[in-house]
C-alpha cells in the first residue's frame, strides 16, 4: 500500500481515539468502517445529487415505475441518495445530527440500507449520542475528503482494507477469522490462477468470502494475466458485519458487489447450481457444523453424490471438509474448461479420522478421483487469529500429463520473514520474493522433484496418488485379571440375581463374612473357594456354565500381571489395551505386529474383521531436513515407554502429571493426586522427556515418580536436552496434536550431528533462561484476585493499576519482539544507532535511506571485525590490507575483507565471528542487500514513489535477517577503556563506558580485570573471556563542534594516516605506521 494510503489510513485510524473510554478498542471498527463508507459514497454522489433529486420529483409527478433502476442511471452508480441531506450538512448542525445522520441515511438505495442494516449503524447512532461522541465523530470524518478526486478508487480501497486488517489483528476474537492477511491471499491466489488465455468471461466464487480479500486479488490476478478476460466474482459470508464489511470493500473500489450473498453456504446455498472458472477461500479452522447439522444430514442422505455432501460427513467440531465438498460440487465440467480449486486448512485436514470415519472417505474419494493436484505446507504464525501453520490445498479436473494420478507435496514452511511487531497472532509474513519462490518450486513440481540438484529438491515430493491408502489394524492383548471377594462383591452375590439363589442363604452368611477380603489369582482357585464353601453350608453348587461365569466376571480385577482369561477357548481380549495402528497399505499388518509389538508384547494379535481402509496424508512426507546434518529416526536415541500401570482403589498413592502442570511442577510430590482410572496410565520419572507433539519437558533431577497419560521416552544419556529441544520445534508435530501416534513419534527424524556435551550444556542454560522468563512474565502480572484484598474499592484500584502495568509491560515487550527494536537496544553503537534512525522514520525514501545505511553499517562492523582478525594473522595492518581502503572503504570493501577472513584459515580471536563461515549466512544476506542498494543507487533520474515502496518491501527481509543472522554480536559488547588502575600484580580495576545501544550516552562499566587494558582503547569481550583490541580500527574522541564523544570506525588508509570517520560524518586523523613497532 503507498504511503498516501497509510497516511490515510493513519488519519481515519485516529478517529477511533474520540471513542477510548467509552468503547472497548475491539468495538471501534463498528464505528470507524462505516463512517468511512457513508463519507466515501457521499462525495461519490455529491456531483449528480440535485440531479438524482429533482428526477424523483419528476417520476413522483408521472407516477412512474421502475423508478429505482432510472435513478441509478441518473447518478452514474449502483446506489443513490435521495435525501437532501448531505453528510456535510448533517455535521453543520450539533443540536439535531442524530436526526439529520438518520434523515440521511433513510435517502439511500435499497443496496446501501443493507449493507447499513448489516453494520447494525443505527445502534451505533444512539449509542454515540447518548455518549455524547456523534457529533465529533461526524465532524471529524466531514473534514476528511474522500472524493474520488482526492482519492482514486484503488487508492480508497487499499485504505478501506487496511483499516480492516488492523481492526481485526488488534481485535483477538472471531474477526480475525474473517479476514486473511494479505500475503497470505497473494500466495494462495499466485498457486491457484496460472496463465489463462481463455476469452470472454471467467468466474471467481468464496463460500467464505470474510471481506472479499481473495475474490479482489484473484481478479487482479487474473485481469494482469489475461487483460481480455471479463472477470466476475461470487461471494457468501454468514457474518452478517463481516458480509457489510465485503461490501463496503467492493463499494470503495466501485464494484457494485451485486453478486454476494448473506448466510450460511453449507446450509443455504446462494448460488444453487451455479459452477465457476475458480473456487478459492479460507474458511474458519475447526468451525462447528452443528447448527445446520439437520439440512447437511437430509441433503447427504436424500440426495449423496447428486448433492453436495455424498463423499462423507466430517465431525461435527469441524466443517472444513464440508466447505470442500461444497467448492467441488460447484466446479465445472472438464469438458466445459473444468475448474481450480484453492482452499486453506489446518493440519487436521491431512489424518484426522481414521479409516472408515467420514473425513477419511471424503480423502478417498477426491484422491480416488484425481482432483488432488498439490497441497503446500505454509509457516506458522502467519493467521491473525491462531499461530498454527496452514495447508493449502489445491485440486483440480484439468491437470496435465505428468500430475495425471499423481500429487505435488511442498514444504514451504521456512518460506517466511518476521515480522517487526506482531498482529494478533501473526508474527510472520511471506516477502514477494518468498511467494514468488514458493509459486515457482509448485509450478516446476515435477520437475524438481526429480532434480535432485535442484536446491528445493529436498522440499518438493511427488508422489502416487496410491501411496495414500492405508489400513487400520487393532492390536489385541489379552485381558489379564486376578478375583477379589471385596465387601462390594459379596454384598452383591447375597442380594442380586442370579446369585441370591445361593448366597442369598442364611446359612452362607457366616462363610462369605469369612472369605471378604480374599484374593486369588486364577479363576478356579476362586470357583474353587466359593464352590467349598457353598457345599460345606450343605448348599448346592450350579453347575451351570453362565452362573460359573457370572460369578467369575463379578470378582474379576483387571491385572497386568494376573491370569489370561478366556472365553471359551478363545483368549479374551482386553478393551483398555487394545490399540490401533494406520500402516501404509502395502504394509503387511504380520510384519508390523512381529517388527513393532512383539518385542514387548508378544502375547499380542491382530484380528482381521476389526481392520478398516482409509486415505491419510502422513504430515511426515513433509518433513524436510531444515538444517544441513545426518538424520535418524527418534526411536534410535530414546525408546518410548509401553508399560503402563492401572491408577485407583486402595493402592492409589501415585501423582497424576498433566499437561496443565508440565512446565510449573519441580517435585512430583507438588502435583495433585492421580485419581481413579480405568484406563492404564505411564509412569515418568527425574530425567524422562515427557508430553505432547509440540509440547515436551525434560523432567529435571529429583523429580520423583508420577504416572501421566502422556508420552513418556527414555532418552539416552546426553540426549535428552537436544531431543527436547527438537521436538519442541516442530509445528507440523504440534498441528497433529492428539492425532500422533506412538509408531509416528518414533519415527520423527533427529539431526545426528549435533549430540554432544558442548550442546547439551549450551541447551540446559538456554531452557533454564527461558524457564526463568516464564516464571518472571507470571509474577510481572499476576491474577488481579491472588492479593488476598477483600474491598471493592481497592480491588478497583488494584486493577486500575493492573491495566497501567499493563501497558507498561507491552511497551517494554515491544522492541523484543521487533529485530530493528532489538539491535538498537542491545548491539554495538553503529549498528544500534541506524537501526533507530531506520525504526522512526516514516516516508518510503527515508526508510529506504534508513535500510540501505543499517544494512552498510552491519557489513562495516563486521568487516571490521574481520580486519582485526586479518590484521592479528599476518603481524599488521600492510600495505596490502591498506590498499583496499586507499580511496575510501564502500560496502564492497567490508565484504571483501569479510571475504578474505571467511576463505582463509584463521582462527579467531574473537570465538562468535567463526559464525561468518556458516554456508548461506550472513555473506549471502549481505550480497543481497548491496545488489539492491547497487540498483538503486545506479538507476537513472528520479525514481517513482511505488518503485521507492517496493524497494523498501523488498530491501526489508534481508536487513531483518541479517540482523537476526548477527544476534551474537549483543554478546560481545564494545568497551571503551577510560582508565586501568592497578590493584597488585594479578588484578586490575577498569572503568569506561560500553558502546551498546542506540543511546549517544553510553552506559558506564567499573569491574575488575586479571590483566590490564590500555586506556583511551576500544576492545570487544566475547565469550572467550580475552578482550579484543580494536586499534586503530575503532577510537572514541570528542567532538570539538559538539562537545560529546563520538564513535569512529576505519574509512580511508593514505600512507600512515588513517582516516576514521562517526555516523555524523566527523572525521578523525591518527598515524599508524606501516608496521607495528617491535
Amino acid at each position: 500500500m503507498s504511503s498516501e494510503a497509510m497516511d490515510l489510513s493513519a488519519l481515519i485510524w485516529s478517529i477511533g481515539d474520540l471513542l477510548r473510554g467509552d468503547y472497548r478498542p475491539s468495538e471501534y471498527a463498528g464505528v470507524v468502517e462505516p463512517f468511512t463508507l457513508l463519507r466515501r459514497l457521499d462525495l461519490l454522489l455529491q456531483p449528480t445529487k440535485d440531479e438524482v433529486i429533482h428526477r424523483l420529483g419528476q417520476l413522483d409527478a408521472e407516477g412512474s415505475v421502475g423508478r429505482d433502476a432510472m435513478l441509478r442511471e441518473m447518478a452514474g452508480l449502483p446506489f443513490y441518495n435521495i435525501s437532501p441531506l448531505s453528510f456535510q450538512s448533517v455535521a453543520s448542525d450539533p443540536m439535531r445530527v442524530a436526526d439529520n445522520l438518520r434523515h440521511h441515511i433513510a435517502g439511500y438505495s435499497e443496496l446501501i440500507a443493507e449493507v447499513l442494516r448489516a453494520y447494525d449503524f443505527d445502534r451505533q447512532i444512539s449509542r454515540l449520542d447518548r455518549a455524547q461522541l456523534l457529533y465529533p465523530v461526524v465532524c471529524r470524518f466531514a473534514d476528511i475528503d474522500l472524493g474520488p478526486q482526492a482519492v482514486s478508487d484503488r487508492r480508497m480501497g487499499a485504505v478501506f482494507e487496511d483499516l480492516v486488517q488492523a481492526f481485526a489483528a488488534a481485535s483477538y476474537d472471531a474477526a480475525g477469522e474473517s479476514v486473511t492477511p494479505r500475503d497470505v491471499v497473494r500466495v494462495m491466489v499466485e498457486l491457484l490462477v496460472p496463465q489463462d488465455n481463455r476469452t470472454g468471461q471467467l468466474t471467481v466464487y468464496d463460500p467464505a468470502c470474510g471481506i472479499g480479500t481473495a475474490l479482489l486479488e484473484t481478479r487482479r490476478q487474473i485481469e494482469i494475466r489475461n487483460p481480455s478476460a471479463a472477470v466476475e466474482t461470487f461471494g457468501q459470508e454468514i457474518n452478517a458485519r463481516t458480509y457489510a464489511i465485503c461490501r463496503s470493500n467492493m463499494l470503495m473500489r466501485g464494484d457494485d458487489g451485486g453478486r454476494f450473498v448473506q448466510g450460511n453456504s453449507l446450509s443455504q446455498d446462494g448460488f444453487p447450481g451455479e459452477v465457476f472458472d475458480y473456487l478459492i477461500s479460507a474458511p474458519p479452522f475447526g468451525l462447528n457444523w452443528q447448527n445446520a447439522q439437520d439440512v447437511i444430514k437430509y441433503e447427504a442422505e436424500t440426495l449423496g453424490f447428486s448433492g453436495r455432501f455424498g463423499a462423507g460427513l466430517p465431525r461435527l467440531s469441524d466443517g472444513s471438509f464440508l466447505f470442500l465438498q461444497h467448492m467441488v460440487a460447484k466446479m465445472k465440467r472438464p469438458e466445459d474448461g473444468g475448474s481450480r480449486v484453492g482452499i486453506l486448512f489446518n493440519g487436521s485436514s491431512l489424518d484426522v479420522g481414521g479409516p472408515g470415519s467420514g473425513e477419511s472417505e471424503i480423502r478417498r474419494w477426491i484422491i480416488e478421483n484425481d482432483l488432488l493436484e498439490g497441497i503446500i505446507a505454509l509457516p506458522e504464525q502467519l493467521l491473525y487469529h491462531t499461530a498454527i501453520e496452514p495447508y493449502y490445498w489445491i485440486l483440480t479436473n484439468r491437470k496435465d500429463g505428468q500430475l495425471r494420478g499423481r500429487v505435488v507435496l511442498l514444504n514451504a514452511r521456512d518460506e517466511w520473514q518476521q515480522m517487526r511487531q506482531s498482529r494478533g497472532s501473526k508474527r510472520r509474513y511471506l516477502a514477494p520474493d518468498q511467494i514468488a519462490a514458493v509459486n515457482d518450486a509448485y509450478q516446476n513440481g515435477p520437475a524438481i522433484a526429480r532434480d535432485q540438484q535442484h536446491p528445493w529438491n529436498a522440499r518438493v515430493r511427488l508422489l502416487r496418488t496410491e501411496e495414500f491408502a492405508v489400513h487400520r489394524v487393532t492390536i489385541d492383548r489379552p485381558l489379564r485379571a486376578r478375583f477379589d471377594l471385596t465387601e462390594s462383591s459379596a454384598r452383591r452375590l447375597a442380594t442380586e440375581t442370579p446369585f441370591r439363589n445361593v448366597f442369598g442363604k442364611e446359612s452362607l452368611a457366616e462363610p462369605l463374612r469369612q472369605l471378604t477380603g480374599s484374593s486369588w489369582t486364577t479363576k478356579n482357585k476362586a470357583l474353587g473357594a466359593l464352590r467349598a464353601a457353598v457345599r460345606d453350608a450343605g448348599e448346592t453348587w450350579p453347575s451351570a456354565a453362565g452362573f460359573q461365569g457370572a460369578v467369575s466376571r463379578l470378582l474379576r480385577v483387571p491385572d497386568l500381571a494376573g491370569e489370561i482369561q478366556k472365553n471359551g477357548r478363545e483368549i479374551e481380549a482386553d478393551p483398555a489395551l487394545s490399540s490401533s495402528v494406520d500402516l501404509p497399505i502395502h504394509r503387511d499388518p504380520q510384519d508390523h505386529l512381529r517388527d513393532e509389538v512383539w518385542p514387548t508384547d508378544p502375547d499380542a494379535w491382530i484380528d482381521p474383521a476389526k481392520t478398516r481402509f482409509g486415505c491419510e496424508i502422513s504430515p511426515t512426507l513433509f518433513f524436510v531436513a531444515r538444517i544441513n546434518a545426518d538424520f535418524d529416526s527418534l526411536k534410535r536415541f530414546a525408546r518410548r515407554e509401553t508399560a503402563t500401570v492401572r491408577v485407583g482403589g486402595e493402592s492409589n498413592g501415585w501423582r497424576q502429571l498433566s499437561a496443565r502442570h508440565l512446565h510449573d511442577v519441580e517435585f512430583a510430590a507438588a502435583l495433585p493426586e492421580a485419581p481413579e482410572s480405568r484406563r492404564p496410565m505411564t509412569v515418568c520419572r527425574d530425567g524422562d522427556l515427557v508430553g505432547w507433539p509440540g509440547n515436551w519437558r525434560l523432567l529435571p533431577p529429583n523429580f520423583g515418580e508420577a504416572v501421566t497419560s502422556m508420552f513418556v521416552l527414555h532418552p539416552a544419556e546426553g540426549r535428552g536436552r537436544l531431543l527436547c529441544e527438537w521436538l519442541n520445534s516442530r509445528p507440523e508435530d504440534s498441528s497433529a496434536g492428539l492425532r500422533m501416534t506412538g509408531r509416528k513419534l518414533m519415527d520423527i527424524q533427529v539431526p545426528v550431528d549435533l549430540f554432544d556435551g558442548d550442546i547439551e550444556r549450551h541447551l540446559e542454560a538456554v531452557q533454564e533462561s527461558r524457564h526463568k522468563i516464564q516464571a518472571a512474565a507470571s509474577s510481572t502480572l499476576p491474577n488481579v484476585f491472588s492479593g488476598g484484598q477483600t474491598e471493592i474499592h481497592r480491588l478497583r484500584d488494584e486493577i486500575r493499576s493492573a491495566a497501567s502495568e499493563a501497558a507498561l509491560v507491552a511497551d517494554l515487550m515491544r522492541p523484543v519482539e521487533d529485530p530493528v527494536g532489538r539491535a538498537e537496544w542491545s548491539y554495538p553503537f553503529h549498528i544500534a544507532s541506524l537501526a533507530r534512525r531506520y525504526r522512526i522514520s516514516t516516508h518510503p525514501a527515508e526508510q529506504q535511506d534508513g535500510l540501505l545505511k543499517l544494512g552498510e553499517g552491519i557489513a562495516r562492523v563486521l568487516g571490521i571485525l574481520a580486519l582485526g582478525e586479518l590484521i592479528a594473522d599476518q603481524g599488521g595492518l600492510t600495505a596490502t590490507l591498506r590498499g583496499h581502503l586507499r580511496t575510501g572503504a564502500t560496502f564492497g570493501t567490508w565484504t571483501t575483507f569479510i571475504g578474505r577472513f571467511v576463505d582463509g584459515a584463521v582462527t579467531p580471536q574473537l570465538t562468535d565471528l567463526g559464525r561468518l563461515r556458516d554456508v548461506g549466512g550472513i555473506r549471502d544476506v549481505l550480497a543481497a542487500i548491496k545488489q539492491v542498494r547497487n540498483r538503486t543507487h545506479h538507476s537513472h533520474g528520479v525514481r517513482a514513489h511505488h518503485e521507492i515502496e517496493k524497494d523498501v518491501e523488498a530491501l526489508e527481509p534481508h536487513v531483518i535477517s541479517a540482523l537476526k543472522t548477527t544476534n551474537w554480536l549483543a554478546a560481545n559488547p564494545w568497551d571503551w577503556v577510560e582508565r586501568c588502575e592497578y590493584i597488585d600484580d594479578s588484578s586490575y580495576r577498569i572503568v569506561g563506558l560500553t558502546l551498546r545501544g542506540s543511546h549517544p550516552s553510553w552506559e558506564p562499566f567499573d569491574r575488575p580485570s586479571l590483566s590490564p587494558l590500555r586506556p583511551s582503547r576500544i576492545y570487544v569481550n566475547g565469550a572467550s573471556g580475552n578482550p579484543v583490541d580494536l586499534l586503530p580500527l575503532a577510537a572514541v574522541s570528542l567532538c570539538p563542534q559538539c562537545r560529546s564523544p563520538e564513535l569512529f570506525l576505519l574509512n580511508q588508509c593514505q600512507d600512515e594516516t588513517l582516516i576514521l570517520r562517526s555516523l555524523e560524518e566527523h572525521e578523525l586523523e591518527i598515524r599508524h605506521p606501516l608496521s607495528p613497532p617491535a
